[in-house]
C-alpha cells in the first residue's frame, strides 16, 4: 500500500467489518467505522440503494396506464433505500476525505457483493482506485492471507457488468410485465392487489404449476398386488408378483416420478386377470422353484456440498426450507467461523488446497467432535486422501469453492446451526473416503407360470457410509438359496398368497429439494451429480437467490407449503395458464430464463457484452407488453371445446372463461362453476368429469389452514357440491371448517363467563356462557330453539290460566381466530391464553401481505373479536423476545409513512421484488 494515506475498506455487513478489524489488528472503533494507520473500515447493510421506481422517473407512471408501457429508462438511476440515507452519507463522508487513497471492496465474493459495492462507489462520486478482497473463509488466518494478495478492482469489471445487467433486466421485466398483467387481469372494482411477474420468479412458479396440474388431473384407479410367502430349509422370505413381459410405456418426461403413475409391472388392473393369477398359483402351489443373482455394487463417495445440494439435503433429511438452510449456513460462516463461504455453486476445491484440508483433518482428529467423526478423521489421515482428482479441480470452481468446515471446533451449537454443521462435516469426511460396496440380491420365485421377485441389499464394505451410520431400512440380509451352486435353481415351499387392493396415486408434489434441483438444471431432472455439474450453468436463479425466490412465491400466495411439499395455488395456476394463452410463454419458460442466466455467466467471463445483453432484454420486455396489451379475453379460450351440457337450463353448453366455467346461454342462464373450490384449482378435466358422471372422487381438498381432506364431488343447478359415497351433499353452512377436532371447557374467561373452546380444521372458537360440556362432549346450542307461541288455556273447572312467560332465545357470544394468521401458525395454547387473559403473548413472526415481519399481541374486544396491539423493539428485548425489524421511519409531523394509492408504492414493491 502507498504511504501517506489509508485505504477505505467497504464490507457488506457490520459483522464482517468487525471480523476484519480483529484479524488485522490495530483498529480503534468509531461510531460508524473502524480506524487504523493503514485502513478505515466501514460497512453497508446489504443493498443501501435501489433503482428508481417508474413514478420517480416520471410522475405520469403513477397511474399504471397501458399506453405508457414499456417503461425503458434512458439511464438507470439509484436512490437511497428507506432508512439508509444516514448510513450512505457516513460512507460518502469517509470516501471524500483527502487521506483516503482508494477503496478495498470487501463485500461478499460474488455477483451481488460486487453490485452492492459498485452502487456505493457510484454514490460516493470519488474516482479513486479499487482493490478487491476475495474472501472464501472468515477465519482470521484466511482474512490476513487474502489481504496480502489483494486483487485489482478492474479484474472484476465483467462481474460488475453482469451484476448490473441482472438488476436492470429484472427491473425492466418485473416493472413492465407486472404493470401490464395487473392492468389486464385485475377486475375494475378491485384495488391494491397486483399480479407480480418476474424474470426468475415466474419460470420457477411454472415448474410447480406443471407438477400440480399432474396431481389435479390424476384420478385414483383400483389395482391389485399379490404377495407370496416362501420357505427353504434355512429361512422364509416373501416376494412380490410381477409380469416379466411388462414393457414400460414410452414417456417424454425427464422426471421418472411423472412417467406413468399407473403402469407398473407389479400391478393387476383387471379383476378377471387377478382370478386367473390366483387360480394358477393354487394349482401349482407344490411346484415352486427359485433362483437368484448376487452381484457387487459400488456406491461412489459423495461430492462436497455446494449451496443447492446442501439445501436439498437439509430439506430431504429435516424438511428445512431452503431459506432456513441458507440462514444457518451464513451464521456458521459469519458468526461462528465454522464453515467457508456458503453462497457457492461449486463442489470442488482448488488444486493447491490439499495441505489446508489435511490441517482441518488434524484439528478434527484431536478435537471434541460428536459421534464417530473424530475416528473417521484419523482414519482418513492414516489412509491418505482418496478421490483427489475429482475434488481438487480448478476447472470446477467459479467464484467460490465448495462448502467445507474451517477446522474450528464448535463450543456450543443448537437447532438449525447444529444440524447444518453436522451435515457439512459428514459430507466433507465422506468425500475423502473409499467407496461403499454392496451385495445386491435379486431372487425370482416361480409358481406355475407366475413370477415373484425379492430384492435386498447387504453392505459388504461400509467405506464412506461409516461416517453416517446405516438406516435399518437400507440394509437387509437374505441367506443364500444354494451354497454349492449360487446361480442354480432350487425347489422352495409356497406357504401362502395374499392379494391386496390398492389405488393409484398421483406423482408426488415437488419438495423444495426437488424444486432446487430443477431450478439448477433448467427444469430437467438429473439425479447423477456428475451430469448435473455439466448442466447447472444453464439453471435459473443462483445458489444465493433461489431460496428467496421460493419464499417470494409463498408470500405472494402463488404457492403454499403442504408438509414438505410445495403446492401451486389457484392464483398461481391461473397466472401461468394465462401467460401461455396470451401468449407470452417465454416469461414462464424455464429454458429461456436458463439461457439468460447462462449469458450472464458468459458476461462474467468477458464473453458477452453488457450492451448486447440489455438490447435483448429491452426487445423481450417490449414483446411482453405488446402481447399483453393486445390480447382479447374472448379469444383466450376460443379453441377450447365445450365441456358438457348445462345442468341448470339443460340447453346451453359449459364454456371456460378466465375466472370460471359458464353456460353459453348467459345472461338468461346464470349457472357457474368457479375455478377454485376449497383451496383446490378446478381444472377442465374435473369439470368435464363432474358434468358427465353422478359423482367424481375421492378428490383432494384443503382447508384454509392447510389441512388436507378428501371428498366426492357432484354438480347441481347452483354449481359444485361436496357429496359422500352415496351422492348425498355433505356441505353445511360451516363446511369442512365446522368439523370439531378438539374441545375443552374453561371455568373462567376474560369476559367473566365460562367458555367452551373448540378447534376446527381452519380456526379456533370459544362459545361464551355455556355451563359445561355435555355428557357426550357437546356443549349447549349457541341459540336456544324457538317454541310455539303459547295460547291461553282454560282448565276443566273453567278457570282461566295465564301461560308462563317463555324466555327469548339466547344468542351466545362467540370468539373465532384463524389457525393461521398473517403467516403465523396460531397454537392452541396461544388461543387459550387469549381467551383467559384477553391477550396472546407477544408474537414476533407475523408477516404482512407484502411479507414484512412485524410483532404484536392479539387483544380481545368486548364482542369477542380481536385486534392487533403492535409492540416496540425495546419492549421485546426487555422481555427476552426476538426483536423484529424497525418500524417505518416517520415524517417530520411524527406520522409513519404509509402507502396510499393502489397501483403506486404497494404495487411497485411487488414488481421490484419479482425476480
Amino acid at each position: 500500500m502507498e504511504k501517506g494515506g489509508k485505504w477505505l475498506i467497504v464490507t457488506e455487513k457490520p459483522s464482517v467489518a468487525g471480523d476484519i478489524a480483529k484479524a488485522l489488528g490495530g483498529f480503534e472503533k468509531k461510531s460508524d467505522h473502524y480506524d487504523s494507520e493503514k485502513f478505515a473500515i466501514t460497512w453497508a447493510v446489504g443493498h443501501l440503494l435501489e433503482l428508481l421506481p417508474p413514478e420517480e422517473i416520471d410522475p405520469k407512471y403513477k397511474r399504471w396506464l397501458l399506453q405508457d408501457l414499456p417503461i425503458i429508462p434512458v439511464k438507470f438511476e439509484y436512490k437511497p433505500k428507506d432508512g439508509q440515507k444516514e448510513r450512505l452519507e457516513g460512507i460518502k463522508s469517509l470516501a471524500k476525505k483527502s487521506n483516503i487513497l482508494g477503496f478495498v471492496n470487501a463485500c461478499d465474493a460474488g455477483r451481488e457483493g460486487e453490485l452492492i459495492f459498485r452502487e456505493l462507489y457510484d454514490f460516493c462520486g470519488q474516482p479513486k482506485a479499487i482493490k478487491r478482497l476475495w474472501l472464501q473463509s472468515m477465519t482470521p488466518a484466511a482474512i490476513r492471507n487474502e489481504f496480502n494478495s489483494l486483487k485489482d478492482g478492474k479484474d472484476f469489471d465483467h462481474l460488475g457488468d453482469a451484476a448490473r445487467c441482472r438488476a436492470e433486466s429484472d427491473w425492466l421485466i418485473g416493472m413492465n410485465a407486472t404493470r401490464a398483467i395487473t392492468r389486464r387481469l385485475r377486475p375494475k372494482n378491485q384495488k391494491g392487489a397486483s399480479w407480480s411477474v418476474g424474470r426468475v420468479q415466474t419460470p420457477t412458479l411454472a415448474l410447480i404449476v406443471k407438477r400440480e396440474n399432474d396431481v389435479l388431473r390424476h384420478r385414483p384407479e383400483p389395482y391389485w398386488a399379490v404377495e407370496g410367502r416362501f420357505s427353504t430349509d434355512t429361512h422364509e422370505y416373501s416376494g412380490q408378483w410381477f409380469d416379466p413381459l411388462f414393457k414400460k410405456p414410452a414417456s417424454s418426461e425427464d422426471d421418472e416420478e411423472t412417467a406413468s403413475v399407473r403402469e407398473k409391472e407389479d400391478r393387476i388392473f383387471s379383476a378377471d386377470r387377478l382370478k386367473i393369477v390366483l387360480a394358477d398359483l393354487e394349482a401349482h402351489k407344490g411346484q415352486s422353484k427359485a433362483s437368484e443373482i448376487r452381484k457387487e455394487s459400488k456406491e461412489i463417495a459423495p461430492q462436497l456440498f455446494d449451496l443447492t445440494m446442501l439445501q436439498r439435503e437439509a430439506n430431504r433429511r429435516f424438511g428445512m426450507p431452503a431459506s432456513r438452510t441458507l440462514q444457518a449456513a451464513q451464521r456458521l460462516y459469519e458468526k461462528h467461523k465454522l464453515l467457508t463461504y456458503p453462497r457457492t455453486d461449486s463442489k470442488c476445491l482448488p488444486e493447491d488446497y490439499v495441505e489446508p484440508v489435511q490441517e482441518i483433518l488434524k484439528k478434527f482428529s484431536n478435537g471434541e467432535l460428536p459421534g464417530n467423526l473424530m475416528s473417521a478423521s484419523k482414519k482418513i489421515l492414516k489412509a491418505g486422501l482418496l478421490n483427489k482428482e475429482r475434488i481438487f479441480n480448478n476447472k470446477g470452481i467459479s467464484d467460490h469453492f465448495a462448502i467445507i468446515p474451517t477446522g474450528e471446533i464448535p463450543t456450543k451449537l443448537e437447532g438449525d446451526d447444529e444440524r447444518i454443521f453436522d451435515l457439512v462435516v459428514k459430507r466433507f469426511l465422506a468425500a475423502f473416503m473409499q467407496h461403499a460396496i454392496w451385495a445386491k440380491v435379486e431372487r425370482i420365485s416361480q409358481v406355475g407360470s407366475q413370477n415373484f421377485r425379492t430384492r435386498v441389499q447387504d453392505l459388504q464394505v461400509p467405506g464412506w457410509r461409516e461416517v453416517y451410520g446405516l438406516d435399518s431400512e437400507e440394509e437387509s440380509r437374505l441367506p443364500k438359496l444354494n451354497e454349492k451352486d449360487p446361480s442354480g435353481t432350487v425347489k422352495v415351499g409356497a406357504l401362502e398368497f395374499l392379494s391386496s387392493e390398492n389405488a393409484t396415486k398421483p406423482a408426488p408434489r415437488l419438495t423444495e429439494a426437488k424444486l432446487l434441483g430443477l431450478m439448477e438444471h433448467a427444469g430437467r431432472s438429473v439425479n447423477d451429480e456428475d451430469i448435473a455439474g455439466a448442466l447447472k450453468e444453464k439453471g435459473i436463479g443462483t445458489p444465493a437467490t433461489r431460496a428467496e425466490i421460493i419464499e417470494n412465491l409463498v408470500i405472494k400466495e402463488y404457492i403454499a407449503r403442504t408438509g414438505k411439499a410445495l403446492r401451486a395455488t389457484a392464483k398461481g395456476i391461473r397466472l401461468v395458464d394465462i401467460l401461455s394463452r396470451i401468449p407470452v410463454s417465454g416469461l414462464a419458460s424455464v429454458e429461456l430464463t436458463g439461457e439468460m442466466e447462462f449469458d450472464l455467466k458468459k458476461m462474467e467471463k468477458g464473453q458477452k457484452s453488457r450492451a448486447e445483453f440489455m438490447k435483448e432484454m429491452i426487445a423481450f420486455t417490449t414483446e411482453i407488453v405488446e402481447k399483453t396489451r393486445g390480447f382479447e379475453y374472448e379469444g383466450l379460450f376460443a379453441t377450447e371445446q365445450p365441456l358438457g351440457t348445462c345442468p341448470s337450463c339443460q340447453k346451453g353448453q359449459i364454456l371456460e372463461t378466465f375466472w370460471a366455467y359458464k353456460c353459453n346461454k348467459a345472461p338468461d342462464c346464470e349457472f357457474i362453476i368457479w375455478k377454485e373450490k376449497n383451496q383446490r384449482y378446478v381444472d377442465r378435466a374435473l369439470v368435464s368429469d363432474v358434468l358427465s358422471m353422478p359423482k367424481v372422487g375421492p378428490i383432494e381438498f384443503q382447508t384454509s389452514a392447510g389441512t388436507v381432506y378428501h371428498s366426492f364431488i357432484s354438480v347441481n343447478p347452483k354449481g359444485l357440491v361436496l357429496v359422500d359415497e352415496t351422492g348425498t351433499p355433505t356441505e353445511s353452512q360451516g363446511g369442512a371448517d365446522m368439523t370439531v377436532l378438539h374441545e375443552e371447557f374453561l371455568d373462567q374467561t376474560f369476559l367473566s363467563k365460562p367458555g367452551r373452546v373448540f378447534m376446527t380444521e381452519a380456526a379456533y372458537h370459544c362459545e361464551f356462557g355455556v355451563t359445561a360440556l355435555g355428557a357426550t362432549g357437546d356443549a349447549a346450542p349457541a341459540v336456544e330453539a324457538k317454541k310455539p307461541r303459547a295460547r291461553k288455556k282454560v282448565e276443566p273447572e273453567g278457570k282461566e290460566v295465564k301461560p308462563k312467560k317463555i324466555p327469548k332465545p339466547v344468542k351466545r357470544l362467540m370468539a373465532r381466530m384463524p389457525r393461521t394468521l398473517c403467516h403465523h401458525p396460531v397454537s392452541l395454547e396461544e388461543f387459550k391464553t387469549y381467551i383467559i387473559s384477553g391477550a396472546t403473548p407477544a408474537i414476533t413472526d407475523f408477516k404482512s401481505k407484502k411479507g414484512r415481519p412485524f410483532a404484536a399481541r392479539l387483544h380481545m374486544k368486548q364482542n369477542g373479536s380481536f385486534e392487533f396491539k403492535f409492540e416496540s423493539r425495546k419492549k421485546l428485548v426487555a422481555e427476552g423476545e426476538t426483536p423484529v425489524p424497525k418500524a417505518p421511519r416517520k415524517n417530520a409531523g411524527g406520522k409513519a409513512k404509509v402507502v396510499k394509492k393502489s397501483g403506486s408504492k404497494s404495487d411497485e414493491k411487488s414488481a421490484a421484488s419479482a425476480t
